[in-house]
């Protein structure tokens, strides 16, 4: 959601901002084990959210929730669940973190499966909070290289920072330092799209291991994984999650940004790309 629709939600509803400020300082804290999946735009999360979610015990929603960035909860609608359902779980629900276990619970019950999947890339940004409010939950974090990841987005209608370069570079940065700052954590695991597709049983296998869950053979295979409310979207970005996974989206940016554009990205986030192991001229 954008900033523009955020605002017009609460213009249609200015009785739900001083409400949304009450809940967006919970007294709660969650005793649950959801799997919050995040990272910048572009950078494979959805993948890597379709993979886990082809576990058995593994379960979330077709689309990402947005449910701790900036939005209206007391218009939060999603899809399988009715006006009805969505009021009553706000009606029982204290704060937003109690409201998040209710309505991952509800989807459990809905769609089977023993643990919450939720899969928003710029979540990543509000890792702080999630990391004291979600103490027992696990993290995934997902990097890829940013020029590679502005190559997709700048496609994708939903990235609003992909239409502009140096907007996109500075977002990017300003993901990665997000996860940076937090250092070494037992419940953080961080995924390199690079070696996901290159070495994908290994790196899912690892995983795997860190949720405590087991490896399961349909976790790799697309025509399992694919099966989602997002893959039979027909929007032409999620088509290739549909296909085996393979390494043919490394390095795309070499061929699809001039010489200037590199330079211009690197400019911008040239040192967390060397942070990250991709090379730069910075």
């Amino acid at each position: 959601m954008t900033l523009s629709e955020t605002i017009n939600q609460f213009l249609h509803h200015p009785n739900h901002l001083p409400k949304n400020l009450i809940w967006r300082f919970p007294q709660s804290k969650s005793n649950q084990k959801h799997i919050f999946i995040f990272g910048a735009p572009r950078s494979g999360t959805t993948l890597v959210k379709l993979i886990c979610g082809a576990h058995p015990h593994l379960n979330g929603t077709g689309y990402e929730t947005g449910i701790f960035m900036y939005k209206d909860i007391f218009s939060f609608a999603f899809e399988g669940f009715t006006h009805n359902e969505m009021d009553l779980i706000r009606s029982n629900s204290t704060d937003i973190v109690d409201f998040f276990d209710k309505f991952s619970a509800e989807n459990l019950k809905k769609n089977g499966g023993k643990r919450f999947i939720e899969k928003t890339p710029p979540h990543v940004l509000r890792i702080d909070f999630l990391l004291k409010y979600f103490p027992n939950s696990q993290f995934i974090n997902v990097f890829r290289d940013g020029r590679d990841c502005y190559c997709s987005a700048r496609h994708h209608q939903n990235v609003m920072q992909g239409k502009n370069l140096q907007k996109y570079a500075k977002y990017w940065r300003r993901c990665v330092q997000a996860r940076l700052k937090q250092g070494e954590k037992l419940n953080i695991f961080d995924v390199k799209y690079e070696e996901l597709v290159t070495e994908p049983e290994k790196v899912v296998k690892k995983m795997m291991a860190f949720l405590q869950e087991d490896y399961d053979e349909k976790q790799l295979i697309s025509d399992y994984y694919s099966q989602n409310k997002i893959n039979k979207s027909n929007r032409k970005e999620f088509k290739k999650l549909s296909k085996p996974i393979d390494k043919a989206s490394i390095n795309r940016y070499q061929l699809e940004l001039s010489e200037q554009e590199k330079k211009d990205f690197e400019k911008i986030a040239g040192k967390e790309l060397n942070l990250l192991g991709y090379s730069s001229n910075i």
